[in-house]
């Protein structure tokens, strides 16, 4: 290897190099809302209302047939102030923990993670909008109480671009399921398990200097 050569790497060495760094945010509002099908006289609810709070411990996710058919699903904003404006992320997840009260007695739904646009406000989010091509993730929870996490890198990219305030996110069933009593509950705001938004991007490492010396030490 030549001097040159050998120096010139040095020299990149000595530059300094990126290194990942996770931004964790937690939640700015956590909510959950009921879509009733029937039988009369309940209501036909063609959307979830998403951006409405509560302080509920546990969120339901998934059917229920007890009293009017209906199904539940989960909302929870995130305030993007902090995250890192111009870079290129290298994930986002969105992390909701299953709790322990749940009703498998047919079987958990496949559950997926939609975004919507937050505003702070009620936000309808049509039933029909939601299915396996418009989710950003999907999986089937485990019997186990653990972390349940969703890709969300794509859309949580575009907000940062687009310089969105807020980011929200629905966790729903993926197919609406009338009459069947199968769902979840994960942690709400005030669970000791609340969700969060795990945000990995790229950071530079503090530059260390190395002084002429140094460098024909270590050619040497």
């Amino acid at each position: 290897m030549s001097r040159f050569i050998m120096i010139t790497l040095i020299l990149g060495l000595a530059a300094g190099t990126s290194g990942a760094v996770t931004l964790t945010l937690g939640p700015t509002l956590c909510g959950e809302s009921e879509r009733e099908f029937a039988p009369a006289p309940c209501l036909e609810e063609p959307a979830f209302q998403a951006g409405v709070p509560t302080a509920e411990l546990n969120l339901k996710v998934g059917g229920n047939a007890y009293g009017c058919d209906s199904e539940w699903a989960a909302g929870f904003e995130f305030d993007l102030a902090t995250a890192p404006a111009g870079q290129v992320i290298v994930s986002a997840t969105l992390v909701v923990h299953k709790t322990g009260y749940a009703d498998d007695a047919q079987g958990f739904p496949y559950i997926g993670a939609f975004s919507y646009t937050a505003s702070g406000a009620p936000v309808p989010v049509p039933r029909d909008d939601l299915d396996p091509d418009t989710a950003l993730d999907i999986m089937y929870p485990p019997v186990a109480n653990v972390d349940l996490f969703f890709d969300v890198t794509a859309t949580v990219q575009e907000l940062i671009d687009d310089s969105a305030p807020l980011a929200g996110f629905l966790v729903a069933g993926i197919y609406s399921e009338a009459g069947y009593h199968n769902h979840i509950f994960v942690g709400g705001c005030a669970n000791t398990s609340p969700p969060r938004l795990e945000i990995v991007f790229n950071a530079p490492v503090a530059t260390e200097g190395a002084s002429w010396s140094t460098l024909k030490a270590l050619y040497r």
